[in-house]
């Protein structure tokens, strides 16, 4: 099958390109700009592992919203709430409400969104072209284009030019949504037990590893370039220039049937990745080329990653019952990395031991995923 043979997956493409923009235009900038406003680096973190832990709560909201409105409808709010999330961004100016108002509207929106998305492309896609699916939806989702547009809006312009123009791209997104078909979820399924547990812990391990090797490294790294947002923005678009075709070479050999040797892989080039991160942050010129082969080698995790993940979810009784359960490991896995992190920054460390966490992570993460592939009746996906 070719990447573009299913018409209803085309349009989680154009879904994926628009969130991309949103997301490496937006996302990649919202700590940084609390830091530009005057939050310290330990608080920062602090707020992102709080926001994580309250999407644990938020979470429970999700499926009696899609059992109300069906998935495609709360997909669309979360989209919509996400979108909303910017133009309030914009106006924070330190420690004061609209902090806590951002924080809030996140957690709620970023919960229901990523749920509802991650189900929405397990149930559109189709098994036996997973790789090829996931990874063209990881080449479209760099975001060349994004960091360097808004690095720039946000050097030139007001705050609410940027995230204004995030915003936009943002609710565009629902567009595709709502051209695509609605999908069916469950009223009522049992879990079993060995699915809840392999949900959970594959992606606690995850979150693990991106509270350190995603959101400790953005803070680091825009601390080591002067927190000058065109140079930010700069190196942002650079590594997704590098790492744009990354994904697509493992995305065949997942389909036919090697799916834990991409794994091995993905997870392989994630590590010395993050090692690299790890030792070159406090070098502008090493941190920027850390972040580059960080880009190269996303494509091949997330590409393996996210696969194995949308397959076990396909062959559980539910997949939404899936995500919310392996999202909710992720939140706690994330919340405790940023939480360690700002206890670390807090008591006077640099940022050394913080970005350790996501090295032990990675190697956690494939011993969580690779025990699936000896667990599992199907072949490798």
């Amino acid at each position: 099958m070719s990447y573009f043979s299913n018409r209803n997956f085309n349009l989680v493409y154009v879904h994926a390109a628009l969130q991309a923009f949103a997301s490496y235009g937006g996302e990649a900038f919202a700590f940084v700009y609390l830091l530009k406003a005057g939050v310290p680096a330990p608080l920062v973190l602090l707020a992102i592992g709080a926001m994580f832990g309250s999407r644990m709560i938020f979470r429970q909201l999700v499926l009696p919203l899609v059992r109300r409105v069906g998935l495609r409808r709360a997909l669309i709010v979360a989209i919509l709430a996400e979108a909303a999330t910017y133009p309030i961004l914009s106006q924070i100016t330190g420690t004061g409400w609209l902090l806590f108002v951002y924080l809030a509207l996140w957690a709620f929106s970023s919960s229901l969104y990523w749920t509802t998305y991650h189900s929405y492309v397990a149930l559109m896609g189709d098994n036996h072209a997973r790789g090829k699916q996931t990874s063209a939806i990881e080449m479209i989702g760099m975001g060349i284009l994004a960091p360097a547009v808004t690095g720039l809006l946000l050097t030139a312009f007001s705050p609410i030019v940027a995230f204004g123009t995030v915003a936009l791209a943002m609710a565009l997104s629902t567009v595709p949504v709502l051209l695509g078909p609605d999908v069916a979820v469950e009223h009522q399924a049992e879990m079993p037990r060995e699915a809840r547990v392999a949900a959970r812990t594959i992606l606690f391990a995850d979150g693990l590893r991106s509270g350190s090797f995603h959101f400790t490294w953005l803070i680091a790294l825009f601390l080591t370039l002067g927190s000058n947002y065109a140079a930010f923005g700069g190196a942002m678009a650079l590594s997704g220039l590098v790492g744009a075709v990354g994904g697509l070479f493992l995305g065949r050999a997942i389909d036919l049937g090697r799916g834990l040797g991409a794994v091995q892989i993905g997870f392989a080039a994630l590590g010395v990745a993050a090692v690299a991160r790890l030792f070159g942050w406090p070098v502008p010129i090493l941190a920027v080329a850390a972040n580059a082969a960080a880009a190269l080698a996303w494509p091949l995790y997330a590409t393996a990653f996210n696969a194995r993940v949308y397959n076990l979810a396909r062959q559980s009784p539910c997949p939404l019952r899936f995500h919310i359960v392996a999202e909710g490991g992720w939140d706690l896995g994330t919340c405790l990395s940023c939480l360690a992190g700002a206890a670390l920054l807090y008591l006077g460390f640099d940022f050394h031991l913080p970005l350790a966490i996501g090295v032990l992570a990675c190697g956690l993460g494939y011993l969580t995923i690779a025990r699936t592939f000896r667990i599992s009746p199907q072949p490798a996906q």
